[in-house]
């Protein structure tokens, strides 16, 4: 056991939820575990060294991940929803179009370029990064993890930003992206 004192505040819309969570902490005792009612968009803490985001809906997964990457913390894990910004603009090159004919299949297309943009993004904003299944699928499809340690500061980081931004672009191009959030929200800062 590490005894490693921590404050811990949790952010969810569902205000019962919220109680529910509120009065197991005073009933366990644990003065340092924090219950807000809101979105991260309005209700995140200052800072955070560990950000953690489980199914945030939509763009409520770059929100989280932007509040991660501008708090500076040393790990930011996201496990994201419905990813609806970026398949209403994905144009499909004439090569792919047999094959994302299919909703299901524009649908995991969609998801993976969202989810594989967040990735570079966090590379590209000094983080290294992983995603994964974390639960059996047979528990549920929302299953995917990303996670992104920083980086320390060091010469490569300049490189890796460059790479990641030019596959970025590269990919935004090939399916004729002109909008995604977290990045919307990082060219802000």
């Amino acid at each position: 056991v590490l005894r490693t004192e921590a404050k811990v505040t949790g952010v969810e819309l569902r205000e019962s939820l919220v109680d529910l969570c509120s009065a197991m902490a005073v009933k366990l005792g644990c003065e340092d575990l924090y219950f807000s009612c809101g979105d991260v968009k309005t209700h995140a803490p200052e800072s955070c060294d560990v950000m953690i985001a489980l199914h945030a809906c939509d763009t409520a997964t770059d929100y989280a991940i932007h509040y991660g990457i501008r708090s500076q913390a040393s790990i930011i894990m996201c496990s994201p929803c419905c990813h609806k910004q970026v398949r209403p603009q994905m144009h499909s090159p004439e090569i792919l179009k047999p094959m994302l004919q299919h909703g299901i299949h524009l649908g995991q297309e969609a998801e993976m370029l969202t989810d594989a943009l967040r990735a570079m993004l966090l590379e590209a904003n000094g983080y290294s990064t992983k995603v994964f299944e974390f639960v059996s699928t047979e528990h549920t499809d929302k299953n995917k993890m990303i996670l992104a340690l920083k980086r320390r500061s060091d010469g490569k980081n300049t490189v890796l930003r460059q790479e990641a931004l030019e596959q970025i672009n590269a990919l935004k191009k090939f399916y004729a992206i002109s909008e995604h959030c977290l990045e919307e929200l990082l060219q802000q800062n």
